[in-house]
């Protein structure tokens, strides 16, 4: 029985599993490799009608992959907490009041 909560929880869990694999494997070519066999894996499942089945292979999963999450994982540069995120914000206005500006005819 598919139902739409088991079909998005299937699709979070591979995306995470894809995203996983990319923090541990950078090169492309490697990263391929378990992403093709990550794939193998989820299509083996997919006929998979027991509810119970279902659940019992979802927590496998999220167990998983609890387990080989990176400690560093990769972080997109402009994404939340990525190494520019608000880099570049422009100076508050309330605060360029407070200074005063810069005078070197002394």
């Amino acid at each position: 029985v598919r139902t739409v909560p088991h079909v998005l929880r299937v699709k979070s869990l591979y995306r995470k599993s894809l995203k996983s694999t990319a923090d541990w494997y950078w090169q492309r070519d490697e990263y391929r490799e378990k992403a093709v066999r990550i794939r193998e894996m989820f299509e083996e499942n997919r006929g998979v009608s027991n509810p119970q089945e279902i659940e019992n292979l979802c927590t496998y999963t999220e167990i998983l992959l609890s387990g080989i999450a990176h400690p560093q994982p990769v972080i997109p540069p402009s994404g939340y907490g990525g190494v520019t995120w608000e880099r570049n914000l422009p100076f508050p206005k309330h605060m360029l009041n407070r200074f005063m500006p810069y005078d070197d005819s002394s």
